[in-house]
């Protein structure tokens, strides 16, 4: 019989969210990067992004958990490791308010600043969406599927973000222009603290999978 699955698949899609972006920062980013080229290029770029961003995770989470069977690395292992490196992302971002910024220099009156060349997609796709931390979660989430429906079921909540990815891309201008970056970065504050406890919560799962291999039998419950 097989085993039951570490989370549902909504709780797959939320995971997948937090940790591929997640696309509730992407506006902010991509209309950074781009606003200064013409709509058609933000709009071909946006399409040739998500693509390569939903290509690249697919190909790294298969690849990792063909090279995880190989090597014989364990789920709670995999679980110990994303944590970590989720952990040490996590920190950096909540961190990153307390730095000071640059002083930009500023621009001799009468010349414009020149425009920069515009960035590939892959540039765009990796980090931005695409996250070291995101494929250790996709691989975790693959190596503890054990069966080709919920496999399928993991792939389509990734598409299912990825889409998402290019919708904020697409509306990235009207979105950041009525809103304003305020809630972004109150947003990034937010979701930076909570994966804080999110990485603390892999491992404390990882190591508790090591002490009572009978964990990855079932689902994980709330407290």
């Amino acid at each position: 019989m097989n085993a039951a699955p570490l989370l549902s698949l909504a709780q797959v899609f939320t995971l997948l969210f937090v940790v591929m972006g997640p696309p509730l920062k992407t506006p902010l980013v991509y209309y950074a990067r781009m606003q200064s080229f013409d709509a058609a290029t933000r709009r071909s770029l946006a399409f040739k992004t998500a693509i390569l961003a939903t290509v690249a995770a697919l190909i790294g989470g298969f690849l990792g958990l063909s090279l995880q069977h190989s090597w014989q690395i364990s789920v709670p292992a995999m679980l110990l490791a994303g944590g970590l490196i989720f952990l040490l992302v996590s920190l950096r971002t909540v961190l990153e308010q307390y730095t000071p910024s640059a002083v930009p220099h500023p621009v001799p009156e009468g010349t414009s600043p020149a425009r920069p060349p515009a960035p590939s997609a892959f540039e765009l796709a990796v980090p931005m969406i695409v996250t070291p931390y995101g494929l250790a979660g996709l691989i975790i989430l693959l190596a503890s599927s054990h069966s080709t429906e919920r496999t399928l079921g993991v792939a389509g909540m990734l598409v299912l973000v990825m889409i998402l990815h290019l919708l904020a891309m697409l509306f990235s201008g009207p979105i950041v222009r009525s809103i304003g970056p305020l809630p972004f970065k109150l947003f990034g504050t937010v979701i930076g603290s909570l994966t804080v406890g999110l990485s603390v919560q892999m491992m404390i799962l990882g190591y508790q999978m090591l002490a009572a291999p009978s964990i990855v039998s079932g689902p994980i419950s709330s407290p």
